[in-house]
């Protein structure tokens, strides 16, 4: 889907002079890697895990954990060998975020990732982006061999002894290869399959078993910017529990699609109206999933929730990688959660039995609502299954593919029991039932 980018209204990572031109030459005078000459002349690596701390900010790829005690772990591990990896995979549908990032400012990727790695004294870095992605990994292989050139990066950078080397990792396009164990499954040669949690956390068992700092880029782009500026202009924007930006992206049933950088808790309603235009034409909004399918839905009576970590989970639903996904009126949920059951049932890497069967079933059982032929105790089934499988794999794709149904049996009651041998709603409309593709592409 092509995604139209709008300049927020106070933008810290998507400044036209930092997005401008994906050059060296053109990042640095825009003040890219003034961070890094900062904290290599002046700062301990303890210093700069301080002011990712005092900044607050919370990693920008799905949980919202903060990012500084991940780091903190790994710097304070016994084992003196540690890594640093760049989540780029970017799978979930609706979020079109990290590809903008890498395709219009590498260099802040690469910025935030060489810090990362003097903060918890890593000598190696990896950058995982899908073989989907050909532009995108043209980008950072060049973005690379600048910083190299330029002594940013490499052997004893800008003098002061500190090295380090990035490798920009090619892996499979995989759903689950975003999964972060997955993803260090693939950098070691083998089919992304997510490890089990305990014991394979990524900072005390994560890359080769040493302990790693696994993050997504957009986090990355932010560290570049909180050692450039200090952590209380990062601050200055965001919430006093979710301080900062996100790059959002809408898609679904809106007049324009679109990409922005706004502060965490901008109110959602102001997003779908401000920036992607309102509705389709002759429709009103009916509910959005405003993580992804992953985190559940919300309803369009609580459009005005502000967008950040605690307000969403408070709602039931998630911001995950602020990938908003939008239902119009002419748009049915259960057709579009069938679409996404499927869309799980087809990412699950099958290694545990209660997901590759859990997603199979509740791709099946939706299929025979969608058709006209479930029952209550098709739902019922629905039900049961979603309780057993939630928690029940090595990775949370699982728990999302259940708790997505049971989002749509809390909701939207109604509209499922109309489904039943009829296919119209209660009051005798046939019911629109789009593919999700209509909007996520």
């Amino acid at each position: 889907m092509d995604m139209f980018f709008m300049e927020g209204p106070d933008p810290v990572l998507t400044r036209s002079d930092l997005i401008r031109d994906p050059s060296l030459s053109s990042y640095e005078k825009a003040g890219g890697y003034r961070g890094l000459r900062r904290a290599l002349s002046g700062l301990s690596p303890s210093d700069v895990i301080e002011e990712v701390k005092s900044s607050g900010l919370r990693g920008r790829g799905g949980s919202g954990f903060p990012t500084a005690l991940k780091w903190e772990k790994v710097a304070n591990h016994r084992v003196p060998v540690r890594y640093v990896v760049a989540n780029g995979s970017e799978g979930e549908p609706g979020s079109h975020k990290d590809h903008f990032l890498i395709s219009r400012s590498p260099h802040q990727i690469l910025e935030g990732m060489i810090l990362a790695s003097y903060a918890v004294g890593a000598s190696q870095a990896y950058l995982f982006v899908k073989e989907s992605f050909p532009e995108g990994v043209s980008l950072l292989q060049n973005a690379r061999r600048e910083a190299l050139s330029a002594g940013l990066l490499g052997n004893n950078i800008l003098g002061t002894g500190f090295s380090l080397d990035i490798v920009i990792f090619i892996g499979p396009a995989a759903y689950i290869a975003g999964e972060e164990t997955a993803l260090l499954e693939a950098l070691e040669g083998r089919p992304p399959r997510p490890r089990p949690k305990p014991p394979f956390y990524p900072t005390e068992m994560g890359l080769f078993r040493k302990p790693t700092v696994v993050n997504n880029v957009e986090t990355y782009a932010h560290v570049a910017r909180i050692l450039a500026d200090g952590p209380s202009r990062f601050r200055e924007r965001g919430t006093q529990k979710s301080p900062g930006t996100m790059i959002f992206s809408v898609s679904g049933s809106v007049v324009r699609p679109v990409l922005v950088e706004l502060p965490l808790g901008f109110p959602l309603r102001r997003l779908l109206e401000d920036y992607a235009g309102g509705p389709l034409p002759g429709e009103n909004f009916q509910c959005f999933f405003t993580g992804g399918p992953s985190f559940g839905i919300l309803t369009a009576k609580e459009i005005d929730t502000p967008l950040e970590y605690d307000a969403l989970r408070a709602k039931g639903t998630g911001l995950g990688s602020a990938g908003i996904i939008v239902l119009g009126s002419g748009d049915c949920p259960v057709a579009t959660s069938r679409e996404f059951a499927l869309f799980y049932e087809k990412g699950s890497c099958g290694q545990c039995p209660p997901c590759r069967l859990g997603t199979e079933s509740l791709h099946g059982l939706l299929e025979e609502v969608e058709a006209g032929k479930g029952s209550l105790q098709t739902l019922d089934r629905i039900r049961r299954v979603a309780e057993m499988i939630k928690g029940r794999g090595n990775c949370g794709l699982i728990t999302a593919s259940a708790y997505m149904v049971q989002s749509l049996l809390q909701h939207f009651p109604a509209l499922l029991e109309a489904h039943l041998g009829k296919g119209v709603r209660p009051e005798g409309e046939r019911i629109p039932c789009w593919h999700y593709d209509r909007f996520v592409g």
